[in-house]
């Protein structure tokens, strides 16, 4: 399962995987793997974020009242099927919404599943600044310490009889001065760090690595097949 991986896998395979779906235009291909990010995701036992469907839902829209001819300039044909829709502009919008589903599936399960500090770690070992990779790490992981405090803050005005919303708390957390944790210490010039929050990288890693190199070498490969980065069934 994608949640018992070393964080710095999960975050090579979503590299990896990102990869093969922009460099393919293969709708083929994009479908397959969409399919092995959506098994991931549930067996993950994640939900899929309502305002992220709404987003590629836009980007979707977008795209078509933009240039609602592109798909039949893409594919050179024009087969009408629904009013002055085209089958060629489904076929080329249902190609960017797999890689939509591609790229963000493997993103959420890599963010969700991973530790703030293991993301920091993910990021400082590809080469990232410590500070910045440790400042990112805390970005993540800020939803969940807001969530603990409000929660501690809100008993705590409870017990007195006093209000307390979710505004104060964010003033309160604003003004407040947090005791920083061993991870947090700009000790040392040097911009790498031994994380003790990186899990052992072990062969299921390994394995999950070659499978995700795999799909971008399949990528290249119907690059080739297909004489360029698109897959036409109207030829």
């Amino acid at each position: 399962m994608m949640t018992s991986l070393n964080s710095f896998s999960k975050f090579v395979i979503f590299i990896l995987t990102m990869v093969a779906a922009l460099i393919s235009n293969d709708t083929r291909f994009l479908g397959v793997l969409a399919l092995i990010a959506l098994a991931c995701f549930v067996r993950a036992q994640l939900k899929f974020p309502k305002w992220l469907g709404m987003l590629i839902g836009l980007h979707l829209v977008i795209l078509f009242c933009l240039n609602p001819d592109y798909g039949v300039a893409l594919y050179h044909y024009n087969i009408s099927w629904i009013a002055d829709f085209t089958l060629q502009e489904a076929l080329y919008l249902l190609t960017i919404f797999l890689k939509d589903v591609i790229i963000l599936t493997f993103l959420q399960i890599f963010l969700l599943t991973s530790h703030p500090a293991e993301i920091s770690a993910s990021l400082n070992t590809v080469g990232l600044p410590y500070r910045l990779s440790y400042k990112i790490g805390r970005l993540f992981g800020l939803r969940k310490r807001f969530k603990v405090a409000y929660t501690k803050l809100h008993a705590a005005a409870a017990a007195q009889n006093q209000k307390f919303s979710k505004l104060a708390a964010v003033r309160f957390l604003l003004k407040a001065k947090h005791e920083e944790t061993l991870a947090s210490r700009h000790f040392g010039k040097k911009q790498k760090r031994t994380w003790y929050q990186m899990r052992p990288f072990n062969e299921r890693d390994k394995r999950a690595i070659l499978l995700a190199v795999f799909s971008v070498i399949i990528s290249i490969i119907l690059i080739i097949i297909n004489g360029g980065r698109l897959w036409n069934p109207f030829r």
